[in-house]
């Protein structure tokens, strides 16, 4: 039987690697650029840069994790921009805020730091990469319009929203708690108690909030900015809205200084009712 022999001719290998080479796909076990790591100073994705260093506190999307939200609209919209910069980059002391920047101790390059500040504050920005010679210098440059932020565009601020920042005058004489002890009686203590002990719920209290453990790990300017904003992922209401009191008068800014002025002397006076006694602010 005679055997067929094919008319197609076998391109040598070498022609078949460089034609391989030629189609745009790579040698056998050569890397793919795609596939290279990116040195973590190199990293400037919000996403990822939110994943590896916010979310644990501030939630995966910015809206449910043990510190106040991020993704908040009314707090977005009444931050100022300085103090977006200077908390990122320099945290906020005696808290669990750290800081960010490498200047300050932190991980973040400058540009990392200016992404977070811009997609918080809805800020439009590009990326520009120059060369200087074989070194690339990379920029976060700050633009009239640009793509859309992750979180949106929030809302331009109420006009009667209070002033987010702690006035470089903060009462907190015994006049301004007994103020700030009235305001919280229309304003908060149905949720939390008279004194902030918390209310009744199954087998104990729940919504304490005159605990010397919680008072210990935040600021003053972070009790302010809770009264102001709420804390929409647990359910509570911002400055200007209880849904059950159609007659409810929204927060004053001086309102919300004399809050801030009381719970900041109940962390000085640990338990409720005993306020005036000072227990040493950390």
């Amino acid at each position: 039987m005679n055997r067929r022999h094919s008319n197609v001719r076998r391109a040598p290998p070498v022609l078949a690697l460089l034609a391989l080479g030629a189609a745009g796909c790579g040698f056998p076990g050569q890397p793919r650029e795609a596939d290279r790591p990116i040195p973590p100073e190199r990293v400037l994705a919000f996403d990822v840069l939110y994943r590896q260093n916010c979310s644990g506190c501030h939630g995966a999307d910015g809206k449910m994790g043990p510190a106040p939200p991020l993704n908040d609209p009314l707090f977005r919209s009444i931050v100022p921009l300085k103090i977006v910069e200077e908390v990122v980059a320099g945290g906020r002391p005696g808290t669990l805020m750290p800081a960010w920047s490498r200047e300050k101790g932190g991980p973040l390059t400058a540009e990392q730091v200016a992404v977070l500040v811009n997609e918080i504050k809805a800020i439009p920005y590009r990326i520009q990469e120059t060369h200087d010679g074989d070194k690339a210098i990379v920029a976060v440059v700050r633009v009239p319009a640009g793509p859309a932020a992750a979180w949106g565009t929030p809302a331009a601020a109420p006009p009667d929203a209070p002033q987010y920042a702690v006035p470089s005058e903060t009462p907190s004489d015994d006049a301004a708690r007994q103020a700030g002890l009235k305001v919280f009686a229309r304003a908060c203590a149905a949720c939390h108690g008279d004194k902030g002990q918390g209310v009744k719920q199954g087998e104990g209290l729940a919504r304490t909030i005159n605990e010397p453990a919680f008072l210990a790990l935040v600021s003053d300017q972070v009790l302010r900015r809770i009264c102001i904003t709420g804390r929409p992922d647990l359910g509570m209401p911002d400055y200007a809205h209880r849904e059950k009191d159609p007659g409810y008068k929204p927060l004053t800014s001086q309102d919300v200084a004399n809050l801030t002025a009381l719970l900041s002397g109940w962390r000085q006076g640990g338990a409720p009712g005993n306020q005036d006694k000072p227990r040493g602010a950390p």
